[in-house]
């Protein structure tokens, strides 16, 4: 059962994008792409970098600049197993960043804490609380990875996007899951529609 809750549900179908075109794009202009993207972003604290992104994952869309915004190293593993971010977006959501602190004896290094909250279908809310790894490159600060509260009484999950194994598991889990609730689903149709009984 999937329970990533909302900001889950956007932030891991972001990777499952079309991963070989982006490798054929990083492998032909790997630099200019970076450089465009970094004059376009200002990201000149941790809370700017975090703001953008939860911004651009609300936005969606193919013209996303959410990638740019992870280290340069997360950029790579994620062409290495062969993933791209494409936010599919969620515009009736709304985010708050909250603080951000330095990491002792890390220099270049800062946890950032925000909210995330989705509306629901019923009228109520639901708020993530997300904790975010920033490192500085360079001028400029960005993401390596996050940490959010999956459910009450759980431990937390933790996404290491510069870990391309630990990402290529979490997607394909994700995937797996997402066809085997599909296969029950129409497993439930097919029982349904071969016994009159049910819902009579």
């Amino acid at each position: 059962m999937i329970r990533y809750f909302s900001l889950m549900c956007l932030l891991v179908p972001c990777f499952l994008g079309c991963g070989g075109e982006a490798e054929q794009l990083a492998s032909q202009t790997p630099v200019s792409a970076t450089e465009e993207a970094e004059s376009n972003a200002l990201v000149n604290s941790p809370t700017d970098v975090v703001g953008q992104f939860l911004d651009e994952v609300r936005r969606g869309g193919e013209d996303s600049l959410a990638e740019s915004l992870l280290t340069r190293t997360a950029q790579s593993e994620l062409r290495r197993i062969g993933q791209t971010v494409q936010p599919i977006g969620s515009p009736d959501a709304s985010f708050q960043v909250t603080r951000a602190e330095m990491v002792p004896d890390e220099p270049g290094s800062a946890l950032v804490h925000s909210l995330w909250v989705e509306p629901n279908a019923d009228g109520t809310n639901t708020t993530n609380q997300v904790v975010w790894a920033v490192e500085q490159e360079g001028r400029y600060w960005r993401i390596s990875g996050l940490v959010i509260a999956v459910a009450e009484n759980e431990p937390p999950m933790v996404l290491d996007f510069e870990n391309g194994e630990m990402m290529a598991r979490l997607l394909a889990g994700e995937t797996a899951e997402s066809r085997q609730d599909n296969s029950a689903s129409s497993s439930e149709v097919q029982a349904a529609a071969g016994n009159p009984s049910i819902n009579r």
